[in-house]
């Protein structure tokens, strides 16, 4: 092969290998487990996200969003403002409210910049998903209730249908929470499938690796009651 042909070659395969990086940044992440608050004060909530592959951790240019049970009214809970130092495969990347550290969980990495709204926790929404609205994970609960859409890329969901969702609420009344069942590879099937409820008490862990497990509910008065 001539010089004349190898050059424009190398050229090309440079361009490519440069470019490929920027294409596994954040996208390959799911929503791990979230607690939509703990032993009834719907103020302490966290998410946990969890990389599929590594490289991940320019979470800057992603953001967390719930919406309600039609699947509207979204809710920007953060916008990362910054990326996590650990980018391996399985890390994690821990978002709570202030409130959250009375659960005796983990230091999170980010602070949500607001909650989940508390009438959303019988049945809503949450998406991990870019800057610019291109979701890359969904995660939908309360069974018929949630009539909305859930759908997104299909980078971590084949068909890009993440329904149905998930039967049950959003744990907020114990110290459970929500939690994907699969690996730290695994792609999402369908919310119903792939979540079930943690055991008591629920582990959360920060990117750092830190993993506690939350502290047992006392007595709580003052904190709304959600029904659904």
């Amino acid at each position: 092969m001539s010089r004349r042909v190898l050059f424009p070659l190398a050229t090309a395969l440079g361009a490519l290998a440069f470019a490929c990086p920027a294409a596994a940044t954040f996208h390959f992440m799911q929503i791990e487990q979230v607690i939509g608050g703990y032993c009834g004060n719907p103020s302490a909530q966290a998410i946990q996200l969890r990389m599929r592959t590594s490289g991940q951790n320019l979470v800057s240019q992603g953001r967390l969003v719930a919406h309600d049970a039609a699947g509207n009214n979204p809710v920007i809970l953060i916008a990362f403002p910054d990326n996590v130092d650990i980018g391996s495969t399985g890390a994690r990347v821990l978002a709570a409210t202030a409130d959250f550290a009375t659960a005796g969980g983990p230091e999170p990495d980010f602070t949500l910049t607001n909650p989940i709204p508390a009438a959303y926790l019988p049945a809503g929404k949450i998406t991990f998903e870019s800057d610019g609205g291109l979701v890359y994970w969904s995660l939908a609960w309360g069974g018929a209730s949630y009539t909305g859409t859930n759908t997104g890329n299909n980078l971590n969901d084949s068909d890009g249908n993440f329904n149905p969702p998930f039967p049950g609420i959003l744990p907020y009344s114990g110290n459970i929470a929500l939690r994907f069942t699969g690996a730290a590879g695994a792609e999402s099937t369908n919310n119903a499938a792939n979540y079930e409820f943690s055991a008591s008490p629920a582990t959360f862990t920060n990117n750092d690796g830190a993993a506690d497990t939350l502290a047992d509910c006392v007595q709580n008065e003052g904190f709304e009651v959600i029904t659904d």
